[in-house]
């Protein structure tokens, strides 16, 4: 009888390949299966944390729908967690930790995410 290694399928384009974050520039960084890669600065995430806390539920709307700007520590990341084969979980600085976000709706925020992370450098640029 021979043993044979079971061949790992080719990853799928929303199931990422590597999760980096860089605290000093501020960003998330995925690189996925079928090779495109993704940045999301912090406070982009934060703002978009899908905690019925933070995004509302049930027709109620969220804390976020009330405030104008985030607290640097509402944006700023303590720890990021895998949560099963389908989402990541960010901790951030101020204890919030309840946002999980799946990895199909991190992909769908690739575009909007990299617009908000060029936004930010130009601002970045004009204000120097």
């Amino acid at each position: 009888m021979t043993e044979r290694t079971p061949r790992k399928q080719a990853p799928e384009a929303t199931e990422p390949t590597d999760i980096r974050y860089d605290n000093a520039r501020g960003r998330l960084e995925i690189s996925w299966g079928d090779g495109y890669e993704s940045a999301y600065g912090y406070e982009f995430l934060r703002w978009r944390c899908p905690c019925a806390a933070c995004a509302g539920e049930m027709g109620r709307p969220g804390q976020l729908q009330f405030v104008k700007e985030l607290r640097p520590e509402q944006y700023t990341l303590g720890s990021i967690q895998i949560v099963g084969h389908y989402a990541l979980r960010p901790v951030w600085q101020d204890g919030h930790d309840s946002g999980i976000y799946a990895f199909d709706r991190l992909r769908q925020l690739s575009e909007d995410g990299a617009a908000d992370l060029s936004e930010r450098a130009l601002k970045a640029e004009k204000d120097r």
